[in-house]
C-alpha cells in the first residue's frame, strides 16, 4: 500500500512483516520481493522499520538493519506497542536495540512508539 504525504513523499507499506498467517513459501516470496525492491529502488531515501517492542530484533529485522547499514540507507526503527510494557522494560528494550544499531553502524536510529497511548507520534513524524 502506498501513502502519499502532504509534501509529495511516499510511504510504502511492504509485505513480509508482522504476524500474517501465510505459508512459509509465501513469506519467502515476500522476502525475496522486498530484497529486490530495496536493492533496486533508486528513489528510496530511507526506511522506517516497525518492530513490536515485545519481540524486537527478529532474524528478519536484523537482516533488514544489516542491509540498511551496508547500503548507507538511513533506517528509523519504531518499537511499537510500547504501552504493553512497563517503563523499565521499555527502557531496557530500547537500549538493547540502540546497542545493536550502534554495533551495525550506518545511519540507524530507534524510538518507542504507541499509537494507542500517543507515545512517540510527534517524534516519528519528525523522523519521517
Amino acid at each position: 500500500m502506498i501513502f502519499v504525504l502532504p509534501d509529495g513523499r511516499r510511504l510504502v507499506d511492504l509485505p513480509g512483516y508482522g504476524y500474517a498467517k501465510v505459508p512459509e513459501a509465501v513469506r519467502t516470496q515476500w522476502r525475496e520481493a522486498l530484497e529486490h525492491y530495496l536493492a533496486r529502488r533508486r528513489s528510496l531515501r530511507a526506511l522506517a522499520l516497525v518492530m513490536d517492542i515485545r519481540h524486537p530484533l527478529t532474524p528478519f529485522d536484523q537482516q533488514m538493519l544489516a542491509f540498511c547499514a551496508a547500503h548507507a540507507l538511513p533506517c528509523h526503527v519504531l518499537l511499537t506497542k510500547a504501552d504493553k510494557l512497563g517503563r523499565g522494560q521499555t527502557a531496557q528494550t530500547l537500549l538493547a536495540v540502540q546497542r545493536e544499531l550502534t554495533r551495525l553502524g550506518g545511519v540507524l536510529s530507534a524510538q518507542v512508539f504507541s499509537a494507542t497511548a500517543g507515545t512517540g507520534v510527534e517524534t516519528a513524524r519528525g523522523a519521517l
